[in-house]
This record gives C-alpha cells, sequence and structure tokens, in this order.
C-alpha cells in the first residue's frame, strides 16, 4: 500500500521518464499491485480523483485497462467502472493530455465491447458520444469523436483474452446495431465541420468515416496495412447514404481544402468508396450514377494536379484509379469521357 499520494505520483514519473533501466524496474514491480489484484481498483479511482501529475493518471487508466482485459470483474463493477468513466471524461476531459484522454477512451472502449452482451448499458457508449459532440466546447466535440474512433477500431479488432468467436459476435452485432449510425455522424460532423479552422476535429471526424468504411464487415481480417484489399462489403442499409451525391462529394472537398495528411485520408476514404460490392446497388442507373460521382471527382483532381505534389496523395489516387478498373472494369482513358 502507498504511504501516500505524493509517494505514488514520484514512482509513477520514474515509470514511465526514467533512463535509469533498475529505477523503472522498481517503480514497475512496486506499482504492480494495481493492475493485478482486484482490491486495488477503488484506489485507482482514488488516483484518478485526486493525482496531479499525468503520469499518475495513465498509471490507474492503464491499471484498470488490464484488470478489465485480464479479470473477471463482476458485472455491477464493471458497469460502474463504465459509468465513472463517461462522467470523468465530461467533467475532467478537456484539462487532461491528450495521452491521458486517449488511454481512458480506450479502457473505456475496452469495457464496452468485453460488456456488449452482458447488459444493454454498455451500448448507450454511442448515444453518450453524442452527447459530447452536442455540447459547446470543441474540447468535448473531440472527446466524442475520439471514443467513436477508438471504438470503432476496438470493435473491428481481437483482443488477447476475449475467443475469436466471441470477438467476432460482439463485431457481428456492433455493425448491425451502431455502426451505422457512427458512419452517419461522421458525415455529418464532416459537413458541420467544413468551413471549422480547428483541423484536428476535422481530421478526427475524416479517421472516423475511413475507420467505418474500413471495418471488417464480413469477417475476412483484411490487413489493412497492404497495398490492395477486396471488396468492401458495405451491408445493404447503407445504400442510402452512398446514394446521396454529397456523401462522395465531401470526401472530394475534403481533399480539396485540406494539407496532407487529412486530404490523404479524404483520398483513402474515396478508395473504399470505389471498392463498394457492386450488388449494393440493385439497376444499372444506380450503379452508373454512384460511378460518375467518383469519377466526375477523380477526373477533376487528374485535371488541377490538386495535392499530387505529396507522394502520399500521388500514392493513395493511384489506388483510387486502380479501384475503378478493378471493380467497375473502366480503363483510365475513360475518365476523359465523363
Amino acid at each position: 500500500m502507498m504511504e501516500s499520494l505524493a509517494q505514488l505520483e514520484v514512482l509513477c514519473e520514474r515509470l514511465y521518464n526514467s533512463q535509469d533501466s533498475a529505477e523503472r524496474a522498481h517503480a514497475e514491480n512496486t506499482l504492480k499491485c494495481f493492475s493485478v489484484n482486484a482490491d486495488y481498483i477503488p484506489q485507482c479511482q482514488f488516483i484518478l480523483d485526486n493525482a496531479l501529475t499525468p503520469y499518475a493518471l495513465m498509471l490507474a487508466s492503464s491499471s484498470l485497462l488490464k484488470q478489465v482485459t485480464e479479470h473477471s470483474l463482476s458485472l455491477q463493477l464493471r458497469l460502474d467502472i463504465r459509468n465513472y468513466l463517461v462522467n470523468y471524461l465530461a467533467n475532467r476531459g478537456p484539462e487532461l493530455q491528450s495521452f491521458v484522454v486517449g488511454s481512458l477512451i480506450q479502457l473505456l472502449c475496452r469495457i464496452t465491447k468485453f460488456g456488449w452482451f452482458d447488459d444493454d448499458k454498455f451500448r448507450d457508449v454511442v448515444k453518450e458520444s453524442i452527447s459530447f459532440l452536442s455540447q459547446a466546447t470543441p474540447e468535448h466535440y473531440a472527446i466524442g469523436l475520439k471514443i467513436l474512433n477508438q471504438l470503432v477500431c476496438e470493435m473491428n479488432q481481437p483482443n488477447p483474452g476475449l475467443p475469436s468467436t466471441h470477438h467476432r459476435r460482439v463485431a457481428c452485432s456492433f455493425r448491425d446495431l451502431s455502426l451505422f449510425q457512427i458512419f452517419h455522424i461522421s458525415i455529418t460532423s464532416l459537413h458541420q465541420l467544413k468551413s471549422d479552422v480547428i483541423s484536428r476535429l476535422q481530421e478526427l471526424a475524416l479517421s472516423l468515416s475511413l475507420k467505418c468504411l474500413s471495418f471488417d464487415f464480413v469477417g475476412t481480417s483484411v490487413d489493412e496495412s497492404a497495398d490492395e484489399f477486396g471488396t468492401v462489403q458495405i451491408p445493404l442499409s447503407w445504400k442510402p447514404v452512398l446514394e446521396d451525391f454529397s456523401t462522395v462529394q465531401i470526401f472530394f472537398d475534403y481533399y480539396t481544402i485540406a494539407k496532407p495528411p487529412i486530404s490523404k485520408e479524404a483520398l483513402e476514404c474515396l478508395v473504399r468508396l470505389a471498392s463498394v460490392r457492386r450488388s449494393l446497388f440493385t439497376t444499372d442507373v444506380t450503379r452508373s450514377k454512384y460511378l460518375a460521382h467518383l469519377m466526375t471527382g477523380t477526373k477533376e483532381i487528374l485535371r488541377s494536379g490538386t495535392g499530387l505534389g505529396d507522394h502520399d496523395n500521388y500514392h493513395e489516387f493511384c489506388r483510387l484509379l486502380g479501384r475503378f478498373r478493378i471493380n467497375y472494369q473502366v480503363l483510365f482513358p475513360c475518365l476523359s469521357d465523363v
């Protein structure tokens, strides 16, 4: 047991910052109790409520993450931690350093995923994120977008200690219940933030769109780091939003107005949109309209050369052209006919 919070803060500072490996090892060994013993969970909350240094907050957050991931905590305890985190992020989040906020959000999303089938309250996280977005401050808006970004990531990635079959059940349920709503939030946010000078919010909204479009919809576990990926198996329920001209257009708009690396993310979204399964469109007319929207914007980039001086943009633009050929059997010269 720590003699004092001040002593703990000194140890945390050493754990995260010391150049002396022996000093770090001693701090790690002393503080290990917080992550391996469930009796220390109340102390983690005490640290979050009272500590003054970000490293102590990181210890509490990372310890709770390990507890939630590796131990079978009671349902009520997990719900209590979850509710505490939502309130904590709402009240303290804007004043915390970003790495602490990121750690707390990861904890919230992990506890959400692991409890997805245990109680419906765990699924309220999307609704609660919307309440962050509706608050007046950019800091709260950013936290809301960060929660949704991390939630999609968490649901899309297998976790050590969670059986792959259970992961897939949760991912499929999340896909069916929440993912489309989150994608819609990302599109709405992009429209709302289009004239915003706070590019960080734009980047978070764009990143959220990309994560939604990159979701493993059918459990194929495609390697997103690979240069090529297969057809994007967008659910049928997404069809009206994709057929809306403004959905495709907003990504071309962001590519035009944003600087790298944000412009590259806009192109990555367009690559995904060009990879959407053709069977999503029930008639040749709707498919042709969708393709025409994509090709018109692509032709304009080709004509103006906007952003193509950036290597990453250029590479992503080539991928976009490649998707026309693969998914729609459209050859590059056809762009001149759009």
